[in-house]
């Protein structure tokens, strides 16, 4: 079947399938909305979470992003795989024992506090909107593709599906859409991968391609890499004729910056968290987030090697090639189509530098073909020539992890709206609010900064301000109020100000400040939340006996009996 057809048959297909089973699943009650049957499945519920975790920037982005950085983009594995094992075990159990899986709550009841409250549910919403800006972008860049239009058209459509996708959305429903949404994801993200493995090392599981050896001998654009050279080191083969290195950080410093700050931000997603409401017991939390683990642990064991398969994919297939004889070809073998595709919808670029009229690819100031890396894994089946179905499943797996993220998303923010009114009236507002933050987070925009480096910042702002002062809150007992609220008042203001002179008014990554990246901010926020709220608990009012007792139980998993103490007074 010819390429286009497919394309809207899978995708088709694939919103059929959500649609329905949301439909068919409808939420009836608001607790159906924001909560799951207590008997849900931790098999099941862990799939959800999996999902969930992944979105867009896993799907779409982080190829992308590693092959642009190659050794320094392990950054972003590292942070959103080890902010997942922190979740589990630092976060979950204890949260799932207080029983109201809202961070905020345990917030106003653990520091006594509605101001904290309040500040809590602004930061939450604060971050929802830039990761719901990094889903749209996702969104936009996939119709842009399916339909093959301008980029803004695209995005207008996106906050069109988002909007109607929120209307039916609910946890109940996530927990079954996301059964297919996972199957969809899974077969999308490495059935190419699959491909390309055995067709550039001859092995057919991606994850030990970096360990394999080429098949062919492929031009760097200074010299022939033999065929046989293992993956690697032919990489660092190419890209030294360059002067740079695949293997090799050019920035150790910020590596370990970006990670931890991922790693804290992720540990405290409110998306993720809010899944945890589904499990009937602490234990059922556990399996939960461990099969969760096994879901991620499938596809991000492959990353790696698909952003090197990638790499290798581009020098073999597009290097040194004749441009308009390429763009223009019908020959299965070596079709250059993709390429006239992705210019049209401004996503690729040929420069043409020393009018030679082919394609040289180098990573130099001399490369004439540059692809924008939130593109790269979803045209990487393009570029290898691979089946035209495996084209439209990747489109439709990308679909599949932004809608799904979206979904919890809407929740949390809804959960969080301060709306008085109740009923019809509650619920129209309500949807006025999130088609208002879809659109705005549509058109919210950072120069230069792809899907990953916009989720970074959300996760840094996380770092900073929740994890310290969650973490404070169930692990120490002299932490109180006031000092709590300094530390997240100070570490938020000291964030955003860092994130937007960076990126904004001084976008110069040699004047950042002892070299500190924006994107790795959120540890040294961290850092200065916590010494605040030390330092300002010290010298003020004790924690009240019952807020000690209530920790001393959450600590020791007694029995745990929340008073919603949720003091309204503020600083």
């Amino acid at each position: 079947m010819e390429l286009q057809s497919l394309i809207y048959l899978f995708v088709g297909v694939s919103f059929t399938i959500y649609f329905g089973l949301a439909l068919w699943t409808k939420s009836t009650s608001t607790k159906d909305f924001y909560i799951a049957k207590n008997s849900f499945n931790p098999v099941i519920n862990g799939l959800s979470i999996a999902v969930d975790f992944m979105s867009a920037v896993t799907f779409v982005a982080l190829i992308g992003i590693v092959v642009h950085l190659a050794t320094d983009g392990t950054a972003y594995i590292l942070g959103f795989t080890g902010g997942f094992v922190l979740l589990s075990l630092l976060v979950v159990p204890y949260l799932r024992k207080f029983g109201k899986f809202s961070i905020s709550e345990f917030f106003a009841t653990r520091y006594y506090s509605g101001f904290i409250k309040r500040l809590t549910i602004f930061i939450i919403i604060l971050v929802s909107f830039i990761y719901i800006s990094a889903q749209m972008k996702a969104i936009g860049i996939v119709f842009a593709r399916i339909f093959q239009i301008d980029k803004d058209i695209a995005l207008i459509i996106a906050i069109i599906i988002a909007f109607l996708y929120s209307l039916i959305g609910g946890i109940r429903q996530m927990n079954y859409t996301q059964i297919a949404q996972y199957i969809i994801i899974l077969f999308a993200f490495l059935t190419p991968a699959f491909y390309l493995s055995y067709e550039l090392v001859e092995v057919f599981l991606p994850q030990l391609a970096l360990f394999s050896k080429t098949t062919f001998a492929f031009d760097s654009g200074v010299q022939t890499i033999e065929k046989g050279t293992y993956l690697l080191h032919a990489l660092n083969s190419a890209l030294g004729d360059f002067g740079f290195s695949y293997t090799s950080s050019s920035d150790l410093f910020n590596i370990f910056t970006i990670s931890l700050s991922l790693m804290l931000g992720v540990a405290v997603l409110p998306h993720i968290l809010v899944k945890f409401i589904s499990t009937p017991s602490v234990k059922a939390s556990r399996e939960s987030v461990f099969w969760a683990m096994i879901f991620i642990a499938i596809l991000y064991s492959s990353i790696a090697s698909i952003a090197a398969l990638s790499k290798v994919n581009i020098y073999k297939n597009v290097q040194n090639v004749e441009y308009e004889e390429f763009i223009n070809s019908n020959s299965k073998q070596n079709s250059g189509k993709w390429l006239k595709t992705w210019e049209d919808i401004k996503y690729v670029e040929f420069n043409d530098l020393n009018k030679n009229e082919r394609i040289d690819v180098n990573p130099s100031n001399r490369n004439e073909l540059s692809i924008n890396s939130d593109v790269l894994t979803l045209i990487n089946p393009e570029i290898a020539n691979l089946p035209n179905w495996t084209i439209a499943l990747i489109l439709a797996g990308a679909l599949a992890a932004s809608l799904s993220t979206l979904t919890g998303l809407f929740i949390v923010i809804s959960s969080h709206l301060p709306i008085n009114k109740r009923g019809t009236k509650r619920k129209v507002l309500e949807k006025f609010l999130i088609l208002s933050t879809i659109i705005l987070a549509s058109y919210f925009y950072i120069p230069n900064l792809s899907i990953v480096n916009l989720v970074a910042i959300s996760f840094g702002i996380l770092a900073s301000t929740i994890f310290p002062t969650l973490i404070l809150g169930i692990y120490t007992k002299f932490i109180n109020k006031t000092g709590a609220i300094f530390g997240m008042i100070f570490s938020l203001l000291f964030t955003l100000i860092y994130i937007i002179y960076f990126l904004y008014i001084n976008p110069n990554e040699n004047s950042y400040l002892f070299g500190i990246s924006p994107f790795g901010i959120g540890i040294f926020g961290a850092i200065l939340n916590t010494i605040i709220a030390i330092i300002v608990s010290k010298f003020t009012k004790k924690v009240p006996e019952e807020i000690i007792e209530f920790i001393d139980k959450l600590q020791n998993f007694k029995e745990l009996e929340v008073k919603n103490n949720q003091n309204k007074e503020s600083l």
